[in-house]
Parts: structure tokens; sequence; C-alpha cells
């Protein structure tokens, strides 16, 4: 089903605001392929996703296929590929950190898929200003951290980060996005304060190797 622009950013904002617990138990079933394994741990950048995916990383990666939406994404060994339930938020499949569990996930990186108005052909920059102007009425006291223009795969993305305050805890968040044709791909990649910089590297390869058909 279509939904109109408002809608998807409602959808956006609604998930941008989810406690993390909750977003686990209603969106996600095990998915076809898992990761095995253990990943590094990385400060880098984390809105650098050029090369996300190089050839000397290839034998440490995973392979997330989703049929329905036409789409792959390359994720380290170590993570735990999951399809989302049906769910009003968009969601179509997460990823869960090494060691994080249903019962108490806290890091994870999601994908949503919006759909737009067929024909109003929206460009990346007029769908990041929509969304990042209603994300900044819903929150006020928002303050983003850092934003850039990506890759997320052949496609142009732009992301932003900043801190969310969830049922007594401090989140840090990564919120990536492009758009194709009718529809917004989102990433949202989530992790206590103090362990963002744990995973910023694998969350920016998960996010640059989307490859949509």
């Amino acid at each position: 089903m279509k939904r109109n622009l408002l809608s998807g950013l409602l959808i956006f904002l609604a998930f941008a605001l989810l406690i993390p617990g909750c977003y686990a138990q209603c969106c996600f079933a095990p998915a076809s392929q898992e990761g095995s394994g253990s990943a590094n741990a990385s400060q880098n950048e984390p809105l650098n996703t050029s090369g996300a995916v190089g050839l000397s990383d290839l034998k440490e990666m995973q392979l997330y296929e989703n049929a329905e939406n036409n789409f792959r994404v390359s994720y380290p060994s170590g993570w735990i590929a999951k399809d989302a339930d049906a769910n009003d938020m968009g969601i179509v499949a997460g990823f869960l950190a090494p060691g994080e569990d249903m019962n108490g996930l806290s890091i994870y990186v999601s994908l949503q898929i919006e759909a737009l108005p067929a024909g109003m052909n929206l460009t990346l920059a007029q769908y990041g200003q929509a969304a990042l102007s209603s994300l900044k009425a819903a929150l006020p006291d928002l303050q983003i951290l850092a934003e850039s223009d990506i890759r997320m795969g052949g496609q142009s993305g732009h992301a932003i980060v900043y801190n969310l305050e969830s049922d007594g805890a401090e989140y840090k968040v990564l919120k990536a996005w492009t758009v194709l044709e009718d529809a917004a791909y989102i990433f949202t990649y989530n992790a206590p304060i103090d362990r963002y910089g744990e995973f910023a590297k694998d969350a920016s390869t998960i996010i640059g190797s989307l490859a949509i058909a």
C-alpha cells in the first residue's frame, strides 16, 4: 500500500522515538541466514561508508537478501540478521550486534522502506529536509551531532547522528537514508552512548552495502 509523504514521515518519527526493547519484541522474527563469530570494536567515523565492503572484508561478511522488497545487505560475521514481522512502521529487516538478544536489545541496525507518492519524484534533498523538519518539531531539544552526505551502495544518501533518551537510558543514534524512485530507504543504528563507537564501523559497513535490485 502506498503511503503519502506525511504518513511516511510520521512513521520515521515514531521509529526515532521507539524504546529499543519494545521495538525488538514487536518487529523481529528469525531470518533465513544468521552470522557467526565475533566483530572487532572500532571507533572509526560512523558517517564514512565509502568502500564499506572491501575485498579484504569479504571473508568476514554474511549476505542478507530480501526478495519481497528486492534488496540485499552485507553484514559482518557475528551480527544476526532478522526479518521483520508485519508492522506499521515500514521496518523490513534488522541486524543485531554481537552479544545482543531479543530480551535486552539495545544495539542494532534496522532498515525501513517508506513508500512515497507515486510520480512526485522527490529528491534526496527534499525528502531529507522534510524529515529533519518533522524530527526537530517532535524533538524540540534535538541537537544533531554530525551530518554528512554518504554513499549507500550505488546511491547517494544522507546521514545524521543525534542523542536520544528513552526509558531513562541515553542512546546515540545514526540515521541514514536514500531515495530511489517512489521509496525512501532508512537505516537506523542505535546504541547506548558509551558503546556507540564499539560497533560504529560495522554499522557503516551495513549501511554502505545496500544494493537495490
